[in-house]
């Protein structure tokens, strides 16, 4: 991982953020599985993995907690 493709990502990020409803939430939705396919972001919860990406899963939680359902 390097910090120009989190930051690439934090930009696209940023970008869908101002999208309107309900497209905004299916990209952010693609954003999710982009985040998990390039850094291998387990399904389900692990500590070890979260601790050694902070700044992954911090932005991959961002990304998952500004959908709306």
């Amino acid at each position: 991982m390097t910090h120009e493709e989190l930051q690439s990502y934090q930009e696209r990020f940023n970008e869908i953020d101002k999208c309107d409803e309900p497209i905004r939430t299916r990209r952010l939705g693609s954003l999710m599985n982009d985040l998990e396919l390039t850094y291998n972001i387990p399904i389900l919860y692990d500590r070890e993995y979260n601790e050694k990406n902070e700044e992954v899963m911090n932005l991959y939680r961002a990304v998952s907690y500004a959908r709306k359902f």
